[in-house]
């Protein structure tokens, strides 16, 4: 089993990608409605991929990227950017900080599924 957690302070969105993500039955799926929560949910989960937006009530996407990859515990889990920020500045300035893919919001089905597939194979290897 492989545990995926969607960091979204959208209710709808969380729901689309449970559902989405309900394609795949060996992968467990768990979200968190702000940052905060995010890593907390994070260092006790130690989730296989963190889907993350960027835009959450508490602190910025961005900020949960650093504090994951600042720490030792939560360093390797790898991190797929979901947001709507479509500055190629921005998604460079966060590939560079340690995100592994980005993924534009409206996005396709398939092209999520893709990322997630790949993001969980690769860390089984």
């Amino acid at each position: 089993m492989s545990h995926v957690l969607y960091i979204d302070d959208s209710a709808i969105n969380t729901v689309l990608v449970e559902r989405i993500l309900a394609s795949r039955p060996e992968v467990v799926f768990g979200s968190a409605p702000d940052g905060r929560s995010g890593l907390d949910r994070a260092l006790r989960l130690r989730p296989d991929l963190v889907l993350l937006d960027l835009t959450l009530p508490d602190i910025s996407g961005e900020q949960v990227l650093a504090r994951l990859r600042a720490d030792p515990a939560t360093r390797a889990i790898p991190v797929i950017v979901v947001s709507g920020e479509t500055d190629p500045a921005v998604h460079h300035r966060l590939l560079a900080q340690g995100a592994q893919w980005w993924l534009t919001k409206p996005y396709e089905i398939d092209d999520l599924l893709r990322l997630v597939d790949d993001s969980l194979a690769a860390d089984r290897r």
